[in-house]
């Protein structure tokens, strides 16, 4: 059959609308500085002028030497910043590598050919793809395709040529001015978090705001920071940033076993991929169940100790630029730097709040020791020094708790085990036997309420062991805690001579201290009742979680 010419009337419609299309790709520039809206047009233009059903572009990463899809009409907007092709890899791969235009009726067929998941290019058939080349240097590639098998013609590559010699030289400005808008938004970032992270905030807080501002600089889905928890053995999630709220929480890690395959230790960025099986298999299904396919991790050292991994994730198969790793492995040091500076500022904290417990109980053993010098009760020194040493002693107790459970709050019950059983040891006789029992509520106190309750139930065991059992007798003393939704309610009961001692000194230097510390620390009352079966005493005071001290 011979080849048909096209009529003159043909060659200048065809001429008028690849004018046209140029000039609608000027205009878009001259409209706008925004790559992606210029790399769409490029490609609208270009599917309509040469009546194909998809165009797409592809841009170069000259690190990488690999191709991203940019823009496209025609596949999956999915695979956009997600699929790629290796330099050489496929028809538009060799087009690029070759700096040829490639134009194949049967494409699946060409041994070249290759499918990039997710873009949904098995239902086309016929495929033209033509390097993008600016002043020399390969850029890109952008490729069009046909539904139905389709013979290209010579005006087809023309126009191909045509547009990709127009396109090459905006699109490498194009890519140049969003790479240097990027380096601003990343150095901003990088700003933004060393201000975060020298700020006087909670670490909490400070870590979310990081991870937030991590994941919009290196455009990911999420951003976790995982630290060490060194009785667990594990790194855990503290802080993440997913731009889907309802992701459920990354699983721990394990120090001496990374969730990464042929990775024994994190001691350097590594960038890993779920599609490629490079996760084990705890974190693999993990990342399948939440939809995410690729992950850079960065050890958080200080002073050469890694105390936790920055993870940033991508929602597919992503190849993370140099670029992308190196502001990630900025943002951790970042990080580091924020724990580090919390833990000097809570250590701070920590001297200064020692200073002023320390302070405060040295006040208090200065207080009873000038009470019992005033006292005129005809105590022997070792009795005086013996009960000085039981106040001091509950003191102590306090501070130990303290010193285990954090600063604020105190478990009373715990430390009136502990002391109890040191008054009642430091002041029984030899062969007595005294049974002691401190029973009901856990209660936490702060310090200086834990303390004035100790000294006070100290002080009514200790006058019960001098009063209520004469001559060393044996006998019982019971502690009762009741918390009344608010309210503190504790009992000392003795089963000692009660009323049968006759009458109670009730200015005793004890009795001054109880009721001292039961009105004044505690804010509360003070009431006893003695029969001939024992006495009783019962202290009622509203527990506050404000340390007054």
């Amino acid at each position: 059959m011979p080849t048909r010419i096209p009529s003159d009337k043909t060659r200048l419609r065809r001429l008028s609308r690849e004018l046209e299309a140029l000039r609608r790709i000027t205009r878009s520039i001259n409209a706008t500085s925004d790559l992606r809206s210029i790399l769409n047009e490029i490609v609208t233009t270009a599917t309509e002028v040469i009546g194909a059903d998809s165009s797409t572009i592809y841009l170069l990463d000259e690190a990488q030497q690999r191709l991203t899809l940019k823009a496209t009409t025609g596949l999956s907007t999915a695979a956009i910043n997600h699929g790629t092709l290796a330099m050489g890899e496929g028809l538009t791969g060799w087009a690029t590598k070759n700096r040829q235009v490639v134009a194949v009726r049967d494409a699946q067929h060409d041994p070249r050919f290759r499918i990039v998941p997710n873009t949904g290019e098995r239902v086309f058939q016929s495929l033209m793809a033509v390097p993008l080349i600016s002043q020399d240097r390969v850029i890109g590639a952008i490729n069009v395709q046909t539904r139905r098998l389709h013979t290209w013609t010579e005006a087809d590559l023309e126009f191909g040529a045509l547009i990709a010699d127009v396109a090459a030289g905006i699109l490498e400005r194009a890519v140049l001015e969003e790479r240097n808008e990027r380096k601003i938004r990343e150095l901003t970032t990088v700003a933004e978090v060393s201000k975060a992270v020298v700020a006087p905030v909670y670490l909490d807080e400070t870590l979310r705001v990081v991870a937030d501002m991590a994941a919009h600089a290196v455009n990911a889905r999420r951003c976790s920071i995982l630290l060490l928890d060194e009785a667990a053995n594990t790194f855990t999630p503290r802080a993440v940033f997913d731009r889907d709220a309802n992701t459920e929480q990354e699983p721990a890690w394990r120090i001496d076993a990374p969730p990464f395959v042929n990775i024994s230790t994190i001691y350097d960025p590594v960038v890993v991929h779920n599609d490629t099986g490079e996760f084990r298999p705890e974190l693999h299904e993990w990342s399948e169940r939440v939809g995410l396919r690729a992950l850079i991790s960065v050890p958080l050292n200080v002073r050469d100790r890694i105390i936790g991994v920055l993870n940033m994730w991508a929602a597919a198969e992503t190849h993370f630029s140099d670029e992308q790793v190196a502001l990630c492995t900025t943002l951790a040091n970042q990080v580091a730097l924020a724990i580090e500076n919390a833990h000097l500022i809570g250590n701070t904290a920590i001297v200064q709040e020692m200073h002023h417990r320390v302070k405060n109980n040295l006040q208090n053993i200065v207080m009873l020791l000038q009470m019992q010098l005033t006292e005129d009760g005809g105590l022997s020194a070792r009795e005086a020094l013996l009960e000085s040493i039981n106040r001091i002693q509950s003191i102590a107790a306090v501070h130990d708790a303290m010193a285990h459970d954090g600063f604020r709050l105190v478990d009373v019950k715990d430390v009136l085990q502990r002391v109890g059983h040191m008054v009642t040891g430091n002041m029984a006789c030899r062969d007595q036997k005294i049974v002691l029992s401190i029973e009901g509520d856990s209660c936490r106190l702060p310090s200086r309420a834990a303390t004035a309750l100790t000294l006070v139930v100290s002080e009514l065991i200790a006058n019960s062991m001098e009063h209520a059992f004469p001559e060393c007798a044996n006998g019982k003393i019971d502690v009762a805690l009741i918390d009344m939704e608010g309210t503190l309610e504790v009992t000392v009961r003795d089963n000692g001579l009660g009323s049968r001692a006759g009458k109670m000194n009730d200015n005793s230097l004890g009795l001054q201290i109880v009721r001292t510390l039961v009105i004044e620390d505690l804010r509360g009352t003070l009431t006893m009742h003695r029969t001939k079966r024992g006495t009783r005493v019962v202290i009622t005071a509203p527990i506050s979680f404000a340390d007054a001290a």
